[in-house]
């Protein structure tokens, strides 16, 4: 039956699926005669995929369209969408518990064993210079200011010799010029405590007070002033700041005077160190300044240099590492570097064809480093001759090569000379 609303029911409210649909089996088919015509009066809307009659034609709607049963019993006259099912809560849980483990596990053993397949194929060596590319490329896309160190460099320092650098104070000149004897690098830690620089020099001072001043900036590869490194185009004040200043340099040279005055040999050297030279008359010092900022540094490399060399640390933490040639067996190789920081107020002393690099950690830093001709490591200095004339010269040029040296042979051309009573290298 339709009523005029048109609320047909062909099963009460509340039946349950199994009662529906034997009622619905029970019911006789009436048999439709399909060239049968309803009279214009009496026309209504027929659902003939429900066997349904309504006299309304303003009815719309069919809420028995489709039974949608559903637990308990009951059916809903709304069809069910797929995107309405509400997801089951334990695959989140499943998923919240697997994707770390399957990071750690890809991290941790899939790229190690990808890793070591790849060296099988294509060569360890090959397979090493393919991860310091790919660091070298992470730290250019990453890295604030220019690259300074490679990742090939930075393997080398990381490789470091468990050995400490010798830290002494409050120490004689006799006992000094012992611990240069043996060639042994070494910081005194209270080398600058006569020094009047020491606690008026740092970077903003120096800056100020010698504005004029020429610096070489090495992320600019150019010569500017002291007072024009915070008018960089390509940075902001001091942001990677780094570079050097020489005092033999014209422009320089009228500060010289002023900065070895507040610089003196320190009281375990001799007054005459900065000058004093063998067989010939004294001779102007030879000084070089370094300022850089926290981030920047100098790659392993080797100063072509005869000279024992001063430094001293007048502002700002710098890390340090030395490394020289070592006796292998049949074959000779750069020893495993000794790193180390060296603090304000410290001066360190190393020696020729000592590879080296610095690192500035903390703060602006400004140091001084200077050249002396004695005291001379003679020890050190007959067994690197030693140890590099026991091996071809191919060998020797190929260890120097590692360092980007210009000049190959350039230990050749020092030597131990003795004058009054002194030992120098030269």
């Amino acid at each position: 039956m339709c009523s005029s609303t048109c609320t047909c029911v062909n099963a009460q409210v509340g039946l349950t699926p199994l009662v529906g649909a034997v009622y619905r089996a029970r019911m006789p088919r009436k048999k439709t005669n399909k060239s049968s015509k309803l009279p214009s009066n009496s026309r209504g809307s027929t659902d003939e995929r429900r066997g349904t009659y309504c006299n309304d034609k303003n009815d719309k709607h069919d809420q028995f369209e489709r039974q949608n049963f559903r637990k308990g019993g009951t059916y809903s006259t709304v069809p069910e969408q797929p995107g309405n099912k509400q997801a089951d809560w334990r695959v989140g849980v499943i998923m919240a518990i697997c994707l770390p483990i399957s990071i750690l596990i890809f991290w941790k053993v899939t790229l190690p064993v990808m890793w070591w397949i790849l060296t099988v194929m294509v060569g360890s060596d090959f397979a090493q210079k393919l991860s310091f590319f790919k660091q070298d490329v992470i730290h250019i896309l990453t890295s604030e200011c220019p690259v300074w160190l490679s990742a090939k460099e930075r393997a080398f320092l990381d490789d470091r010799s468990n050995d400490g650098i010798l830290r002494v104070s409050n120490i004689s000149r006799e006992g000094f010029e012992d611990i240069v004897r043996r060639g042994e690098p070494v910081i005194v830690t209270d080398a600058l405590r006569d020094w009047e620089s020491f606690g008026l020099y740092d970077c903003g001072y120096f800056m100020r007070k010698f504005p004029e001043a020429e610096y070489f900036d090495w992320q600019g590869q150019e010569t500017i002033n002291l007072g024009n490194i915070t008018n960089r185009p390509a940075f902001s004040g001091l942001q990677c700041a780094s570079g050097y200043m020489e005092t033999s340099w014209d422009s320089n040279r009228k500060y010289a005077k002023e900065w070895l005055r507040k610089m003196p040999p320190p009281y375990f050297l001799r007054e005459d160190a900065y000058v004093r030279h063998p067989f010939a008359e004294d001779r102007e010092p030879s000084i070089t300044g370094f300022l850089g900022v926290p981030g920047t540094g100098v790659a392993p490399h080797l100063d072509e240099t005869c000279d024992t060399i001063m430094t001293a640390q007048l502002a700002g933490v710098k890390n340090w590492s030395v490394s020289w040639p070592v006796k292998d067996g049949e074959r000779i190789r750069w020893g495993k570097p000794i790193v180390f920081t060296l603090y304000p107020g410290e001066a360190m002393f190393w020696y020729v064809a000592m590879r080296h690099h610095t690192e500035v950690i903390e703060d602006c830093s400004l140091s001084f480093s200077f050249l002396l001709k004695s005291p001379a490591p003679t020890e050190y200095f007959q067994r690197l001759v030693e140890d590099l004339s026991s091996v071809p010269k191919m060998e020797q040029d190929a260890l120097f090569k590692e360092t980007e040296t210009a000049k190959l042979d350039y230990v050749d051309t020092c030597g131990i000379l003795t004058d009054d009573g002194r030992t120098f290298i030269a």
